[in-house]
């Protein structure tokens, strides 16, 4: 009589299933393979976290971040003019601007020679000293 649920249902130790169940090696093989899953998880997760951790130290080696403090002369990099073919002579910077506050995770505040405002806070990535 075949049954509805899988072995690791209804027998929940190997060793019970191979004492109850003499004839039943395919079965083992699949409650073994079961059990070496959790391994094989772990192992996974622990290569993940190591293969992150030398991706960042890549990472961190070739980007080096804006150090800027209130007071320094900023360029701003022209955002709109990305797109290709807006001609090679064109203008890829403006400014320069004043930086008014240094806010979290590298934006900062900008104002202009006038003491205006830019109208949102600009990412130091698209700042040049």
């Amino acid at each position: 009589m075949e049954s509805i649920f899988p072995i690791e249902c209804e027998i929940p130790s190997l060793k019970i299933a191979v004492e109850l169940l003499p004839k039943t090696y395919s079965l083992e093989e699949h409650l073994v393979h079961l059990e070496h899953l959790d391994e094989q998880c772990r192992d996974v997760a622990i290569k993940n976290k190591a293969h992150k951790k030398r991706i960042k130290t890549q990472y961190d080696k070739v980007v080096c971040p804006q150090n800027l403090s209130e007071g320094d002369l900023v360029l701003v990099y022209d955002q709109d003019k990305d797109a290709l073919g807006v001609g090679k002579f064109k203008y890829m910077w403006y400014g320069p601007f004043i930086v008014k506050h240094v806010l979290k995770k590298g934006a900062y505040e900008l104002i202009d020679f006038e003491g205006n405002k830019l109208t949102e806070p600009k990412n130091g990535l698209y700042l040049k000293k």
